[in-house]
């Protein structure tokens, strides 16, 4: 019996291994390349109410339609156990013929963790028909429902999250 309950659990920890999605793609611009020339409107595929799970906990985004040349979004992130961790706002937005991410951070009490007049910016690398990658961090769509990102954290380590959109 005891023979079987180990087969058992290698074969659940293989199939488990094989279920586990493969990571979306990470680009980064060179120091000497241009973003190339995009619009807003080509993220419109990106609006709507997102949620779902990563940095091993729930997350949640709100991305509204663009108006003006610039599409603002929202970011929650929460443990496991629903304690909030912080919050982001950002701006998609059309800069010289491209798109530039702009994001501020915030605790879970709103002190900033940028200066005032500051945010970290994303430049574009490049875009797809469901798939947009700023300098570091990318969005991808996969079917009408599932939304997926992943940040490079550092030169060894990212974040990655997986949401499903939220129908009113």
């Amino acid at each position: 019996m005891r023979f079987i309950i180990m087969i058992f659990a290698a074969v659940f920890m293989v199939a488990s291994a094989g279920a586990e999605e493969a990571k979306i793609e990470i680009k980064s611009l060179s120091e000497d390349a241009a973003s190339p020339h995009a619009s807003i409107d080509e993220l419109s595929w990106l609006i709507g109410h997102w949620k779902g799970e990563g940095l091993g906990g729930k997350s949640e985004e709100f991305i509204s339609p663009p108006v003006d040349g610039q599409m603002m979004g929202m970011f929650r992130q929460a443990t496991a156990d629903g304690a909030l961790m912080f919050y982001e706002f950002y701006l998609f937005a059309e800069h010289e013929g491209s798109l530039v991410l702009q994001i501020k951070h915030f605790n879970p009490d709103f002190t900033g963790w940028e200066e005032k007049d500051d945010y970290e910016e994303f430049p574009l690398v490049a875009l797809e028909e469901n798939a947009v990658y700023f300098d570091g961090l990318t969005f991808a769509l996969e079917g009408e429902d599932v939304l997926r990102s992943a940040v490079s954290l550092d030169e060894t380590s990212r974040a990655d999250f997986r949401y499903e959109r939220q129908t009113p």
